[in-house]
């Protein structure tokens, strides 16, 4: 399958495939490739299919789509080509993506209980307690492999749509709009506060606005979490720790 390798430096951000639908690239949180950086339109690019071949498209970006370090409108892509998008890089190539190590079906059935969930997750719900149930019951038999680190927020200060979220998915957005996973009240919340990336067991958060905090210092490049740092967005407080599921 093709597949797109969104990268910022040595950094590998998201890895997507490529099926018979479009895939967006741009600022906008509904993006597929989503980058938060002012460099980026909201609707920046695209890559589609057409007659068994792959195109790169412009969108009418202000700063410009790039293909191997010349600027494009549309172009047929090769596997190996980089796009360039801002400061951020997306690579085309054949790779497979998402395939997971097999794991005792024991271990298996619950990470699928906490990674099928296909958004950041509201621990707050029926089906929460339905996979604590079950977790409780394996922890007789526990499996021999390490359990999944999955990060959790919990609310300390200031509202919002729950108390704890449980995030499994890839890319959780924080804010007032519609579109954020963990959406915000107040008057003088920002519509996109905050973004956190999850790589393997490891968090990154990337503050896009002026509000945002770590420990009470002021965010102003992409980092890692750690168990028990405070994120403030706003007047919203969360804590950061990681659960085993």
């Amino acid at each position: 399958m093709p597949t797109l390798k969104l990268s910022f430096g040595e950094s590998v951000l998201r890895e997507i495939g490529i099926g018979a639908d479009p895939i967006t690239i741009g600022r906008s949180p509904q993006s597929d490739l989503y980058i938060d950086n002012p460099a980026v339109s909201f609707q920046h690019a695209r890559v589609f299919s057409y007659a068994g071949a792959y195109y790169i498209q412009d969108l009418g970006s202000l700063n410009g789509t790039f293909l191997n370090g010349a600027r494009i409108t549309q172009a047929p892509l090769s596997y190996g080509d980089v796009i360039t998008v801002g400061k951020h890089s997306v690579r085309f190539s054949r790779d497979q993506v998402g395939v997971r190590p097999q794991v005792p079906a024991a271990q298996g059935e619950l990470e699928n209980d906490a990674l099928k969930l296909t958004g950041t997750m509201v621990l707050d719900t029926k089906m929460r307690r339905e996979i604590q149930e079950r977790l409780a019951k394996s922890q007789a038999n526990p499996p021999s492999a390490r359990a999944t680190r999955l990060g959790k927020l919990s609310v300390l200060k200031g509202k919002t749509s729950a108390k704890e979220f449980l995030l499994t998915a890839h890319t959780t957005i924080i804010g007032k709009s519609k579109e954020c996973s963990i959406r915000l009240k107040g008057w003088f919340a920002p519509k996109l506060g905050a973004m956190i990336v999850k790589q393997a067991d490891t968090y990154h958060v990337s503050p896009s606005c002026n509000k945002v905090t770590v420990n009470g210092l002021a965010l102003t490049a992409k980092v890692q979490l750690k168990e028990g740092d405070v994120l403030g967005v706003g007047a919203l407080q969360l804590q950061f720790t990681l659960v085993d599921w």
